[in-house]
């Protein structure tokens, strides 16, 4: 059982792009705790009436694309054995899927990454991947291929400029949407819990962390919470935050720390003026970042301003002061 709190947006928009725009291999993209997993479960609930078969599938120990598609290719009817060879297993498979009109999702893509190397690089033995994931955008059927990620894909990001059936979604803030789990916590103070949401950026889980500790050691009350300055982190949500930033490049952690000691959000040019890098590292760095989902990012007066929200803040300041 999950529980599932307000994205009718959300919803709305994938719908649509499943339904009516035929869309045939959707991102869904979202930093880790933002609730992409339980989004897609509500998207199933909803629009499963439309489908012969539904699939969800876990990447989370980063299988190879043959374990996969053997998988995947266990839930249809096995009018022949499935392949032993790789190429003819992709091609039994788009067969079925346009034989039956199917929605499948593979959920923790990020796994397939590697660690330590621009996001979005698959490791070695996933690089397979990349080749079938474009067989999905390219060939012709009539199903649909959700990938839920910390970190978006950079084949998604090449071809969704020039296949109007790849989309990609990046799940935001829940909003006051998050007062539920509040209320589900019974916690006190109510006209204080939107600043508690701004703080934790909307954030499911990051609010199910902390709303745990307001009852354990405020006495339930939000008041209290927020009478501490700092922004606290429970030790779950450090173990959720260490999950993103272990796979951060060296020259990502250096823009990362610096943009932590900052007061406001500051230009491409002020940050290469204090770091030591490469154009062409930074450039890149930013870039992957961008693609992990760690930085704010406003356009003002044709000029673009990065920051980092005050939940990554601590963190980074708080794993620099060695905790």
């Amino acid at each position: 059982m999950f529980n599932f709190y307000d994205r009718s947006s959300e919803l709305t928009t994938l719908e649509n792009w499943i339904l009516k725009d035929s869309s045939c291999l959707i991102a869904l993209l979202g930093i880790s705790g933002i609730g992409k997993t339980t989004l897609t479960l509500q998207l199933i609930k909803q629009i499963k009436t439309n489908f012969n078969y539904i699939i969800y599938r876990s990447l989370r120990f980063s299988p190879t694309l043959d374990v996969t598609l053997t998988k995947l290719l266990k839930n249809f009817p096995q009018e022949a054995d499935i392949s032993q060879n790789l190429e003819t297993k992709i091609s039994q498979l788009l067969n079925y899927l346009n034989q039956y009109r199917c929605l499948i999702i593979l959920d923790d893509l990020q796994m397939l990454f590697c660690s330590g190397k621009i996001a979005g690089q698959y490791q070695t033995e996933s690089e397979n991947y990349q080749i079938f994931f474009q067989l999905i955008a390219e060939m012709n059927h009539q199903s649909c291929l959700i990938l839920n990620s910390r970190e978006k894909p950079i084949e998604i990001a090449q071809l969704e400029t020039k296949n109007n059936s790849v989309r990609s979604l990046i799940l935001s803030n829940l909003g006051l949407g998050a007062k539920q789990i509040l209320d589900n916590h019974k916690l006190s103070d109510e006209e204080t819990w939107e600043n508690l949401i701004d703080i934790y950026q909307g954030n499911p889980r990051w609010i199910e962390f902390t709303a745990t500790m307001i009852q354990e050691f405020f006495d339930s009350s939000v008041a209290k919470f927020l009478q501490w300055e700092k922004v606290i982190l429970s030790e779950s949500l450090v173990a959720e935050l260490d999950k993103n930033f272990q796979r951060i490049t060296q020259n990502e952690q250096k823009i990362i720390i610096q943009l932590a000691q900052e007061n406001k959000p500051v230009t491409l040019h002020q940050i290469d003026k204090i770091l030591e890098l490469s154009t062409s590292d930074l450039l890149n760095s930013i870039q992957s970042l961008k693609r992990r989902l760690l930085l704010d990012i406003k356009q003002e007066d044709k000029t673009t301003y990065f920051s980092l929200n005050s939940v990554l803040k601590q963190y980074v300041m708080w794993t620099e002061e060695g905790r």
